[in-house]
């Protein structure tokens, strides 16, 4: 059920703030096991970073998504029997100098590309061996740049590498994000696909609503929360923009690192401001474009070798265009510790455009740009012993509040966002199904 908080009790079971993946996630487990859970959305439309706005047919999500198989996203969605149609793209090219070439990704085509030479081709396939036998976790105190040091000694291949990487972990920090990320991602990718989402993200939201809304999940879009109430050390409600006050027996926070930051004590309980202070987000350039028309359709999926560019027409495999249309995504991955001049980024896609599509600007329908969007709320970085150093979902010193989202244990992009919504709710249940000792 979804509805104007006016028509709603003050109180519930459970409060879940944020409306995204994570929130509806937690919301859908919870209600099914008939627990009375109220989920509330500052924004007037559900979903968060997995929106998707219609423009004459075109779906256009918040910068490049894709789902990747073989994870907790997957695993979820099946568990809540949640629907989804998605197609895995087609081959991918590598682009040097101006040339494209075949990215050599499987056995197939790295005999095929012309990309590398033979002794770069077997270098490449013993890296590849080796980081399907590797243990993440070993190597999590060392930033990427530098495993890329240890494993690679032919320089096109540590270029090849270090590209793939700057997209796989979604940012050119290679220096700062931990190793285990790449070898976890790059094991998971040697097994399964990538999909593409027909409708785009927005399905996946409208559905996870469609879902907990039935089991009996109150859904209250447009509201602002604007604290989570507690007495001393435990947490009793949340506040409302109204200054109402709606009661639970616990809250569930499922919202960036920052906005969890400002709901307790306005930002001044310093536990959670611990937690969240030396978290570093992914942020990412992306230049979105629909176009009437494809001009080449020879080249798809395109990453760029010589610098943090990739390029993807997601229209081609998933249906986010109308028939004869083309939506590319592009995205360039940015250091989040020195970000650059936004209009050089979007310079620098308009030229992988250039490049890869010429005449675009001629079929042009809509360009969107989204400057510094942030894909994920924290990269694991060496420092911080990788996805180890991630928080857990319980804050500390103060009960009955838990954090969900992609900043919270392990996992990338969408992973831990299901995840720790999976993790929190059966949390949740357990507790609720313990004997009260006196």
């Amino acid at each position: 059920m979804e509805s104007n908080v006016e028509t709603q009790t003050k109180q519930a079971d459970v409060i879940i703030v944020g409306g995204g993946l994570a929130g509806l996630t937690a919301a859908c487990y919870l209600a099914r096991a008939g627990i009375d859970v109220m989920v509330f959305e500052k924004s007037a439309r559900l979903g968060g970073r997995a929106t998707t706005q219609m423009h004459d047919g075109y779906s256009f999500n918040l910068g490049i998504h894709a789902l990747y198989s073989g994870g907790e996203a997957s695993e979820v969605l099946g568990e809540l029997g949640i629907p989804h149609s998605g197609h895995r793209p087609g081959e991918v090219h590598v682009l040097r100098a101006g040339k494209l070439h075949i990215a050599p990704l499987d056995t197939l085509t790295l005999l095929r590309t012309d990309a590398l030479s033979f002794a770069d081709k077997l270098e490449l396939m013993g890296i590849f061996a080796r980081i399907a036998g590797q243990k993440p976790e070993e190597w999590r105190t060392i930033s990427v740049h530098e495993w890329l040091e240890r494993n690679t000694r032919r320089p096109q291949v540590r270029e090849f590498m270090a590209a793939n990487a700057c997209t796989g972990v979604y940012s050119s920090a290679l220096d700062l994000v931990s190793a285990d990320v790449l070898i976890k991602r790059t094991q998971i990718l040697l097994k399964n696909p990538i999909l593409y989402i027909d409708g785009g993200w927005q399905t996946l939201v409208d559905k996870l609503r469609t879902a907990a809304a039935q089991a009996g999940a109150r859904i209250v879009s447009g509201c602002r929360i604007e604290a989570v109430e507690r007495v001393e050390d435990r947490v009793v409600g949340v506040r409302l923009h109204s200054d109402e006050i709606v009661r639970a027996s616990a809250v569930i926070v499922a919202t960036s690192p920052r906005d969890a930051v400002k709901l307790v004590d306005g930002g001044n309980y310093q536990p959670l401001r611990e937690i969240v202070e030396p978290l570093v987000p992914a942020r990412v350039a992306c230049l979105d474009v629909a176009l009437s028309r494809l001009p080449d359709p020879r080249y798809t999926v395109v990453q760029d070798l010589e610098r943090p560019r990739f390029m993807s027409i997601q229209s081609v495999y998933a249906r986010i265009a109308p028939q004869g249309g083309a939506l590319i995504h592009t995205f360039k991955q940015l250091d989040p510790l020195h970000l650059g001049d936004p209009r050089e980024d979007e310079r620098d896609l308009e030229n992988l455009l250039d490049t890869v599509q010429p005449g675009w600007r001629d079929v042009l329908v809509k360009r969107m740009y989204l400057p510094h969007i942030e894909a994920i709320g924290m990269l694991p970085t060496a420092q911080n012993g990788g996805y180890a150093g991630r928080p857990g979902s319980r804050v500390p010193s103060l009960s009955n509040l838990y954090l969900i989202g992609d900043w919270i244990g392990e996992g990338f992009l969408a992973d831990p966002s299901f995840g720790s919504a999976r993790q929190v709710a059966q949390l949740l249940l357990r507790e609720a199904a313990a004997p009260v000792v006196n």
